[in-house]
């Protein structure tokens, strides 16, 4: 997916259907992802005129009970 691509879909997704995976951006900065919810690949927002893209640390697992 190009950075234009990226953009206009996170330009696009409401904050209620983004995934908001959160990520500390390179100048500390904390952001969420904007990509909508359940995406397959990276996660994505938007820095200005460009996109940021990074890759999950974690995986998400249900807690045991």
């Amino acid at each position: 997916m190009t950075d234009d691509e990226l953009l206009l879909e996170t330009d696009y997704t409401s904050y209620a259907n983004s995934c908001r995976d959160p990520h500390i951006a390179p100048g500390e900065d904390l952001v969420e992802c904007r990509r909508q919810r359940g995406h397959a690949d990276a996660h994505a927002t938007r820095a200005g005129a460009r996109a940021l893209r990074w890759l999950a640390e974690h995986t998400h697992q249900p807690l045991s009970a």
